[in-house]
């Protein structure tokens, strides 16, 4: 169940980012990978997600 609140809400950031980063071009897709790599890895796997998605 903890697992599932993690997926959920890892889905939610992503989804909240990309509607505020929809304005500078900066979105990050949502899929399985990122979806994980936010689930497992928390807060600084998104920000990992976001530093690589500004450099490219």
């Amino acid at each position: 169940m903890k697992l599932l609140k993690r997926i959920v809400l890892s889905f939610v950031l992503l989804y909240t980012y990309n509607l505020l980063a929809i304005y500078v071009n900066l979105i990050i897709p949502i899929n399985i990978i990122t979806v994980a790599l936010v689930t497992f890895l928390g807060i600084p796997g998104f920000i990992v997600l976001v530093i690589y998605k500004t450099l490219l």
